[in-house]
């Protein structure tokens, strides 16, 4: 999966330079964590690391997403919606993927309990 960074560099990708300058000037005055000597002269590397240093990732996306939605960027910020959602859908997919090795030491682990007591069930 593509880190957060990467995915909102993207999509600030898409934007011409005068619509990045919109969307910087959204970022500063709706949010006053981000300055405006933050954002002067700010490249779209630096205003994607200065984001998610405010804001971490989730709330970087978020907020990405709201400015995109102000600018009539709606596909863009679609986009980046249903990246993040799939990237966090692969990675829970392989976070409760069964592994087989843990699977088998759990088994093996019931069937000594169960040697042990037979009242205990191998469940």
């Amino acid at each position: 999966m593509a880190s957060v960074k990467d995915l909102l560099k993207k999509s600030l990708d898409e934007l011409e330079e005068a619509e990045l300058k919109k969307f910087r000037w959204h970022l500063r005055n709706d949010n006053e964590n981000i300055s405006k000597s933050d954002m002067e002269n700010a490249d779209r590397l630096k205003t994607v690391d200065k984001m998610v240093e405010c804001f971490g990732p989730e709330e970087a996306v978020k907020i990405t997403v709201e400015i995109l939605r102000k600018m009539n960027q709606n596909n863009l910020a679609e986009q980046l919606e249903n990246k993040l959602k799939q990237g966090k859908s692969d990675c829970s997919k392989a976070e409760t993927s069964s592994n087989p090795r843990v699977e088998t030491g759990i088994l093996e682990s019931r069937t000594q309990l169960s040697a042990m007591n037979p009242h205990i069930e191998g469940r």
